[in-house]
Parts: C-alpha cells; sequence; structure tokens
C-alpha cells in the first residue's frame, strides 16, 4: 500500500501545473517541496522552525521557484500575498530532529485556518496526521476546526486495522 504521503502527493496533483502557487507548510527535509518541484509549478513556499533543519534545506532547494521562511507555519499569511493552489502539511515533529519539537494545536489550527483563506476556490490541501501522544489533542482540535466550515469538502484516509498510525484529511476548497 501507498503512504500516507504518497496518497497525499497524488490527491495534489491535478491542481498543480506550470504557474501553481503551493505551500510546504512544515518544510523538514523538502520531501513535499522536492514533489512540487517535479511537477514544474511556478512556486513553492515553506514554513520550518528548526534552524538548522531550514537552512539544510535551503541549501539544497533553494531557487528563484522557492521562498522559504525560519518561521511557524501559524504565519503564513503575513509572508504569502497571493492564492495558492495546493498546500500540504506534516504534522508532528521531524523524524531526524529533536521529539520535543512538535507542532502544537493551537498553531497548528491557526496555520490551517490561515492556509484555508489563502487556498484558492477548487484548491488542495493535503494534511497528513500523526496521532502520536502529542499530536492525538493536535489531531482532534484540526479535525473540530475543520467541521465548522462551510466552503471545503473533507475526507479522511486511514488504516483501520492500526491504532495511532498515520492518516491524512484530504481538502479541497468549494467556494
Amino acid at each position: 500500500m501507498k503512504s500516507m504521503v504518497d496518497l497525499s502527493h497524488e490527491f495534489l496533483k491535478p491542481v498543480l501545473h506550470k504557474q501553481a502557487i503551493c505551500v510546504d507548510a512544515t518544510l523538514g527535509q523538502g520531501k513535499d517541496t522536492d514533489f512540487f518541484l517535479s511537477q514544474n509549478v511556478h512556486k513553492v513556499y515553506g514554513f520550518e522552525i528548526q534552524r538548522d533543519v531550514f537552512e539544510s534545506t535551503k541549501e539544497r532547494l533553494g531557487n528563484q521557484r522557492t521562498c522559504f521562511f525560519h518561521v511557524g507555519h501559524e504565519h503564513m499569511e503575513e509572508y504569502i500575498h497571493e492564492e495558492v493552489d495546493a498546500i500540504i502539511f506534516n504534522f508532528g515533529y521531524f523524524p531526524q530532529g529533536d521529539p520535543k519539537i512538535t507542532t502544537q494545536s493551537s498553531s497548528s489550527v491557526s496555520a490551517v485556518r490561515q492556509a484555508l483563506n489563502l487556498l484558492k476556490v477548487k484548491g488542495r490541501m493535503a494534511l497528513v496526521m500523526y496521532p502520536h501522544d502529542t499530536g492525538k489533542e493536535e489531531a482532534i482540535c484540526v479535525e473540530e476546526f475543520l467541521k465548522t466550515q462551510t466552503t471545503i469538502q473533507v475526507q479522511k484516509v486511514q488504516n483501520l486495522l492500526v491504532d495511532h498510525c498515520p492518516y491524512l484529511l484530504l481538502i479541497e476548497k468549494r467556494r
């Protein structure tokens, strides 16, 4: 079976084109940015809070089609001033980084709210949720927020046979 990240990429592909504007809201090592760039999109914005991870990814992937910021994703509206075609989040912590540095419920809900504001009509967003100890509360908060939104469609993809494994929330903006 495909991973949740692979499934998220498949979901986002139909909205990616040469003029597409994309957001990698949890930059990490830039695997999602790599994916966006491989689809020949126009621009990728990326957000990362861990300085060393940010610097190494910026060095490896920084070019005229990328704009990376060493700030939390909850600040994306301060840095992005155009409509966006595709957004991806991988919540939780960076596996090769400090496991004490994780995404948090309040900042994650704020980031998802801002992402929805930036998303074009028919734009798509993929949220990969990791319901580890702190991630479980975060996942619940993000889902509860999404349930209040009337301009989107949301599908949840998960493995029913394994508890606490990553799952995917697929979002398309309707209006």
